[in-house]
């Protein structure tokens, strides 16, 4: 009986996780499309009525930074990165009270 209810846990703690982490995509999904939606407006404008000056790129660099800063944080330092990063520690703490 104890077993089938940890399962369960278990199963639903995967369900969140996986829910969590799908929203965080999509939602960085959705912030890509604003991004690249209002960057081509702005670049259409300066290129249409000041093609001398291309100050598009202030906007370009200004909202691609935060952009990647958010796509990193989904795709490279997510859930499992920490996840792996404490077990990671749990060993290291193990091997030195092994060692003592």
């Amino acid at each position: 009986m104890e077993i089938v209810i940890e399962n369960k846990y278990q199963e639903e703690d995967s369900y969140f996780k996986a829910k969590k982490r799908f929203n965080k995509i999509k939602a960085f999904y959705l912030y890509l499309l604003i991004y690249f939606s209002i960057t081509a407006t702005i670049i259409f404008i300066n290129l249409k009525f000041n093609p001398e000056t291309q100050w598009f790129w202030y906007s370009v660099v200004g909202g691609g930074i935060p952009l990647l800063i958010h796509a990193c944080k989904i795709y490279l330092y997510n859930d499992y990165w920490e996840e792996r990063k404490i077990q990671k520690i749990l060993r290291k703490e193990d091997n030195k009270q092994t060692l003592k």
